[in-house]
């Protein structure tokens, strides 16, 4: 059994238990009918697609980690059936403690959820701790960070996930760019930086001779996936963005070496996430209150809005530390000033409207950074190759 995986999946637990049962408000119904009979009878009611994903998505880490906490040489098929039973367990609890919870719905589908994203991630994590012969998944799964980053940009990027034969979904994908193209400045500079990061990434898990094979169609593979998936639409902004990218890349390895490529990237996706979180710069001469309560603004809105939104801010903030790592940087080092940073420019966000200024992104890379941390020292454990 892996300790490192263990402690990263008792902080997947952790979230999942503090996401289920805030805020803590426990009371008895008036005239109800019990928690099992209310999760029983509730088996048939047909879920909402986006909560039902969203469900799903909040369960893949801990089938990931459960599986490499449990799995050892020759264990992954049992590693996998516990890893789905911890799902179910944790999943029934949550949802039957939930019928005392104030403001929570006890519903057999969110159920239904959590078991498939709890296996889906078991069978993706059972996958990256077996040995490849296949050069690109055997270094996809010696470089978990990285692909796990990429992984998470995808999840939320292309959510809902679900593809469509109707051309006139295509032409709507395509009106913004070829009847109304907008291109400003800002959009043009947030989509370059993360093409760029999204590049250091590739380069990272495919190495530097492949990653020129390997952006261009990662890139064009999303933009198509965009005008083919429901509700996704290009924006000229994105395309120009990813041009802009690889023209900077191929300027930058011709030129520069890969530390000074790296830093570059890092500065520059610093600058996105700083100005991202800003923007429009419009301020209020009146200050709100701080919030201080971690991920309230995540469990008072939509789930589904909730998750994309978690998952946008794990690829944010991950890849913010592991590019200052990849710089030279100590981990412990990125992490705090990735957290500071968040933790200062939320504080400003009290003077910007329709924001919610609170400790929860600060709190968030510290955790991203500690479960990095942790997967790094299991991939330094781990014995070479080849070796008895």
């Amino acid at each position: 059994m892996s300790r490192s995986f263990l402690i990263a999946a008792a902080i997947i637990v952790a979230i999942i238990i503090y996401g289920s049962l805030y805020p803590f408000s426990f009371r008895t119904p008036a005239y109800g009918i019990g928690p099992v009979r209310k999760l029983i009878e509730s088996w048939a009611e047909a879920p909402h697609r986006g909560d039902f994903l969203a469900n799903i998505m909040f369960y893949l880490p801990l089938g990931f980690f459960g599986v490499l906490a449990i799995a050892g040489r020759g264990r992954v098929f049992l590693a996998l059936a516990l890893a789905i039973i911890t799902g179910v367990l944790l999943s029934i609890s949550m949802e039957l403690t939930q019928y005392y919870v104030r403001g929570r719905v006890t519903a057999a589908d969110d159920v239904y959820a959590n078991v498939i994203g709890t296996a889906l991630g078991a069978v993706v994590g059972g996958i990256t701790h077996g040995n490849f012969r296949w050069p690109l998944l055997r270094e996809i799964t010696s470089n978990r960070v990285p692909s796990l980053l990429l992984a998470v940009w995808l999840g939320y990027r292309l959510f809902p996930y679900v593809p469509t034969v109707d051309l006139h979904k295509y032409w709507n994908a395509l009106k913004p760019i070829v009847l109304y193209p907008s291109l400003s400045g800002y959009d043009l500079f947030r989509y370059t930086a993360t093409w760029l990061t999204l590049g250091a990434l590739i380069e990272a898990i495919a190495g530097s001779k492949r990653v020129w094979l390997l952006f261009p169609l990662f890139i064009g593979s999303v933009l198509v996936a965009k005008v083919v998936i429901v509700d996704k639409t290009l924006s000229a902004a994105e395309i120009v963005g990813a041009g802009m990218a690889l023209a900077a890349w191929l300027t930058l390895a011709v030129s520069v070496g890969a530390r000074f490529r790296v830093t570059s990237v890092a500065l520059l996706f610093s600058a996105s996430v700083i100005a991202e979180r800003l923007a429009p710069f419009e301020f209020t001469a009146r200050a709100r209150q701080f919030g201080w309560v971690p991920f309230l603004s995540f469990m008072y809105g939509s789930l589904e809005v909730g998750i994309m939104s978690f998952f946008e801010k794990t690829f944010l903030y991950g890849s913010l530390i592991w590019l200052l790592g990849e710089t030279g940087l100590r981990l412990g080092t990125s992490t705090v000033l990735v957290a500071m940073m968040l933790f200062t420019t939320s504080w400003v966000e009290t003077c910007l409207p329709d924001r919610s200024a609170e400790i929860t992104d600060a709190l968030m890379a510290l955790l991203i950074g500690a479960i990095i941390a942790l997967m790094q020292t299991e991939r330094r454990a781990a014995p070479v190759s080849g070796t008895p």
